[in-house]
């Protein structure tokens, strides 16, 4: 009963919209494809894998980006993304539905691209109407009331990406192969200005290495603040890297009272006002050292060498995914991760310069194959 009534509303409402809809200028026979995502920067930068392979098999197509304020610079880092829509905020999946259904008519695609049945993308699509709409569809009611072409979800632990290049199938790519896990962020010239203005003044100016750590409070972790601290003090007594120390701008606090304790020469706090500030900061970057979060699935979009430190659980569906990240996770029965396993699992990072990294990354971390989509 509920799934039939939701059908009923969701094919009036996207009635009423085609109705409303104002028709658009083709540019000759391009095909208009609209891809709408939620979640934060990590998710966005997962599912640039999808965008890129959508290029790559339609070259001509207009690809249009609906998502979250917060995945919005990433997407608008991404080249072969036409136009970005910033999707309206509202508590309830209805209301977030038909504040936003306006923006998203003639369309000859539509995708909701997350790696689960999300109900509010889901009725967005439907209130596209567009002519092909595609997710993943509800696991206790397959009926569904929103694709035209709705899709189960796999079973077992798959990696999200793998996941999201199902989506492919339904238009025509059968198969993806390793070519389409392709994250490919461009970092705008305004963050690489911001870069190369932080990196001409002391102390990254007075040496040619340095590494990122990021101090973000990350809940669960099992890699204590005065494990960083001490990772850090290694790290000045036994090298000569520069260390900066970074985090989302609720713990940059935290990042700049770290660099002050340290009174070294060779340690500083940045502040990033924006994440492709970050990116840029990390291009030049030996390696980084950070929870898992957003800023590594960043690192993995940029192929920058990372270490992570891994918490919680779904380790192989969740994990930012370049084969230049290492990771280090707490083994059973461990209260947190020793810092000896930390400082050994970073030391092929700093026995190598960035042309020697990549050789040593692929020992470091074997990706699990691209899943059959047959």
């Amino acid at each position: 009963m509920v799934s039939f009534l939701y059908r009923v509303l969701a094919t009036a409402f996207a009635a009423l919209f085609r109705l409303m809809a104002p028709g658009r200028q083709r540019s000759g026979e391009e095909l208009r494809i609209l891809c709408l995502t939620g979640g934060g920067m990590g998710d966005m930068a997962d599912t640039l894998a999808l965008f890129n392979a959508l290029r790559r098999h339609f070259p001509r197509a207009h690809l249009t980006v609906a998502c979250d304020r917060s995945g919005e610079s990433v997407a608008r880092a991404s080249d072969v993304v036409n136009d970005v829509i910033v999707l309206k905020p509202s508590s309830s999946s209805w209301l977030a539905a038909l504040k936003n259904a306006g923006r998203l008519q003639n369309y000859d695609w539509a995708l909701a691209a997350k790696d689960g049945f999300d109900r509010r993308l889901a009725l967005m699509v439907r209130l596209s109407n567009a002519t092909v709409r595609v997710g993943f569809e509800h696991p206790l009611r397959p009926l569904s009331a929103y694709f035209t072409d709705p899709l189960p979800l796999p079973q077992g632990e798959e990696h999200r990406t793998d996941t999201l290049l199902r989506l492919l199938k339904p238009l025509g790519m059968v198969r993806p192969t390793s070519m389409s896990v392709d994250l490919n962020l461009n970092v705008p010239n305004a963050a690489k200005a911001f870069a190369t203005a932080v990196l001409s003044k002391p102390p990254f100016s007075e040496s040619k290495h340095y590494l990122l750590i990021n101090l973000t409070r990350t809940p669960g972790l099992k890699f204590r603040e005065e494990d960083f601290i001490a990772l850090i003090g290694r790290l000045l007594n036994s090298t000569q890297f520069v260390v900066a120390l970074v985090a989302e701008p609720a713990d940059q606090p935290l990042a700049f009272e770290v660099a002050a304790v340290m009174a070294s020469d060779r340690i500083t706090a940045v502040e990033t006002p924006e994440m492709l500030d970050l990116a840029a900061l990390l291009e030049h970057a030996t390696c980084l050292v950070t929870p898992e979060g957003d800023i590594a699935h960043l690192a993995a979009a940029i192929n920058i060498p990372a270490l992570v430190l891994w918490h919680g659980d779904h380790f192989q569906r969740r994990h930012a995914r370049a084969r230049r990240l290492a990771f280090v996770r707490a083994e059973a029965g461990e209260a947190n991760i020793p810092l000896e396993r930390v400082w050994q699992a970073l030391l092929p990072f700093l026995g190598s310069h960035r042309e020697g990294i990549d050789r040593k990354m692929t020992d470091l971390l074997d990706l699990p194959p691209l899943s059959d989509f047959t």
